[in-house]
Order: C-alpha cells, then sequence, then structure tokens
C-alpha cells in the first residue's frame, strides 16, 4: 500500500499540486487520471522519487518517504518497477540484455541465474523467441510487453506505468491492460498508472483519483465513475470518449 498525505507541490511559485491525500492498495489497479497539464505526471514522479514534495509525504507501508536515508531508499527502488511511457529499452542492448538490466543493477545473481529469470517474465508476457532481438525489430505492443517484462524483473512490489497505452491501436492496448491488470493480481501488486485512456479507466480501473488543476477532485472506481455528478470529471470522460470516437472513424 501507497500513502499519500496532504501533498504540494509547485515550481517557480507556482502551485501544481494541492493537498493531495489518496491511498493506492495493493492488489489492485489503482489509476491517476486527468487532463493534460493537470498534475497527474508530477504526481508519479514524486511517488517514484523523481521529484520531492514541497510538504506533505508519501508512506510506502508504514515507512514515510521524505524520512528514508540513501541506503533505504536504494532497497526500495529494487521493489520497485516501472513502465515508460516510451517503454524507455536500450537500443544498443537485446530483449534478454534489457530484460537483465535491473538484476545487472541491483543483485548479485550470477548470469545463468539473470538468464532464467529474464527468460520467465518474458514468457510470463509471452514474448518468446526474441532473446537475440533489438527494440527496433518489435511492434510498438511487443516493445510495451518487453517493458512489463523489465518492470517485473527483480519481482517488484509496487508498479508504476506512465501511459502504457500510448501510441497503441486499441485492440494492442487492451492486450496490454489485461496483462497489467493480470500481474497485479497474480503477484498481489501495488499497481499505480498514469493514463486517460478511457478504454484502460473503464476496463482496469478498481481505484480511480481524477486530479483537476491540481486537486484531487474524485476518487471511485470504474463502476462508480459513470455516475459521477463531478462536472469536471464528466467534462473530462466525455472529451474523450468523443476524442475516440473521431479517431474510429
Amino acid at each position: 500500500m501507497i500513502k499519500v498525505e496532504h501533498l504540494h507541490k509547485g515550481f517557480d511559485g507556482v502551485p501544481v499540486l494541492k493537498d493531495i491525500n489518496v491511498t493506492y492498495e495493493t492488489g489492485k489497479c489503482n489509476m491517476i487520471i486527468g487532463k493534460s497539464g493537470s498534475g497527474k505526471t508530477v504526481l508519479l514522479k514524486c511517488l517514484i522519487g523523481l521529484l520531492e514534495p514541497d510538504s506533505g509525504d508519501i508512506l510506502y507501508g508504514d515507512f514515510a518517504l521524505s524520512g528514508m536515508n540513501y541506503a533505504q531508499k536504494k532497497a526500495l527502488r529494487q521493489k520497485i518497477g516501472i513502465l515508460f511511457q516510451g517503454s524507455a529499452l536500450f537500443d544498443f542492448a537485446t530483449v534478454l540484455e534489457n530484460v537483465m538490466f535491473p538484476m545487472d543493477f541491483f543483485t548479485d545473481w550470477s548470469k545463468a541465474q539473470k538468464i532464467e529469470r529474464a527468460r520467465f517474465c518474458l514468457n510470463r508476457v509471452n514474448v518468446v523467441n526474441s532473446d537475440d532481438k533489438y527494440p527496433n525489430e518489435l511492434s510498438g505492443g511487443m516493445q510495451k510487453r518487453v517493458g512489463i517484462a523489465r518492470a517485473i524483473a527483480l519481482n517488484p512490489q509496487f508498479l508504476f506505468c506512465d501511459e502504457p497505452n500510448s501510441g497503441l491501436d486499441p485492440y494492442t492496448s487492451i492486450l496490454i491492460d489485461q496483462l497489467i491488470s493480470g500481474l497485479t493480481e497474480e503477484f498481489n501488486i501495488t499497481t499505480v498508472v498514469n493514463t486517460h485512456d478511457i478504454n484502460s479507466i473503464l476496463e482496469i480501473g478498481d481505484r480511480i483519483g481524477f486530479i483537476h488543476e491540481g486537486n484531487m477532485v474524485w476518487q471511485g472506481d470504474r463502476n462508480s465513475i459513470l455516475s459521477t455528478e463531478c462536472e469536471e470529471l464528466r467534462d473530462f470522460l466525455c472529451a474523450n470518449t468523443l476524442a475516440r470516437n473521431v479517431m474510429r472513424k
């Protein structure tokens, strides 16, 4: 579980996040949604330690991120997996080498152990017979799968996904959603997904937090989101649904 308490963050005196309070539950797909510029990416970066809040705190279990020393933060990072928006695979490395990268950095496993774990993760995301291929030889969907395999390489307790369906066709997006949801449940991970994809929200959004102009103005799940009385959220959902329908024509 991750708990955010009274979090504030701004830049050059301009507030971006304003008194954010939210809990991300274990074994759930927790979603951060909002239009561009709402503050959702800043929140995600605060959660993974890329940005330091101006005030407030982030608790991983019973431990506050702000109170951790270097060794404790390094230990926490070993429990975190990240799927970046563009997959962020290394072009110079093979599929197998990409998945082994966090093991090279954080473990003292033997090469045989790393290869075994990497192949297990690749098989789990249904990437087979591709160990020696390079990212530019893979489709966008396959690159995402390899990115997910790398994110779960260290068997993380926490998984962060930044716009996992960006640039993917609708069918592949559904497969990636199902994969993320399945892994979350199977390994009991606390998963946090930053997205504006309406299908993802409605298909796998166990817990959803909607940010508007830096404020967390609505929290709920996919079963209650369509009946919301929050005007800003209704406008967001309508705009995204309209855009998707136009793109399909």
